[in-house]
C-alpha cells in the first residue's frame, strides 16, 4: 500500500527515519541506546547509518508496515520485542524542549492522532537537520 512505510532488514535506519517524518511531519522516530529505553531525560541516540539487519539484536520473520492507524506504543514495542532495537516516537520544539518524548496518553494514540496532537500543541515540522541531530549524542 502506498500510504504505508515498509520495514525490512535491508533498509537503513536513517532512511526509515526520513520516510517516517515525511509521512508524519510532526513526529520523529528516534533510535536510542538500550539503557535509555525507559528514561525521560538524557536519552542518547544511536548511529543510524547502518541497516536494520546490521543493528538488530534479535531476528524476526514478522513483517511490519507503518501507517497512520498504527499506535505509537505498538511501533516502540515492535522494534524492541521483535528486533531488540530501542526506539521512541518524539516531537520537536515542545514546551521549551528542542526534542521531546510525550508520555501517557500520547502512547495510546495512532500515529495520525499523535501527529495531529503535535501540530495542535505547537510542535514544529521535522526537518532533515533535526533527524540528523537525533542520530547522535543526547536527544532529550
Amino acid at each position: 500500500m502506498a500510504n504505508e512505510i515498509s520495514v525490512h532488514g535491508r533498509k537503513k535506519m536513517s532512511t526509515l527515519q526520513r520516510e517516517f517524518s515525511e509521512k508524519f511531519e510532526y513526529l520523529t522516530l528516534c533510535f536510542i541506546i538500550d539503557a535509555d529505553r525507559a528514561k525521560s531525560c538524557s536519552v542518547k541516540g544511536i548511529d543510524t547509518s547502518k541497516s536494520l539487519a546490521e543493528t538488530r539484536k534479535k531476528f524476526s520473520n514478522e513483517e511490519i508496515s507503518i501507517h497512520g492507524r498504527t499506535m505509537v506504543k505498538n511501533i516502540e514495542n515492535y522494534f524492541w520485542e521483535q528486533l531488540g532495537i530501542a526506539c521512541q516516537i518524539g516531537v520537536c520544539n515542545y514546551s521549551g524542549h528542542k526534542h521531546y518524548f510525550p508520555i501517557g496518553e500520547f502512547n495510546s494514540k495512532s500515529l495520525t492522532q499523535a501527529n495531529n496532537w503535535a501540530k495542535e500543541n505547537g510542535c514544529t515540522k521535522v526537518t532533515a537537520q533535526e533527524i540528523a541531530e537525533i542520530s547522535k549524542g543526547v536527544i532529550f
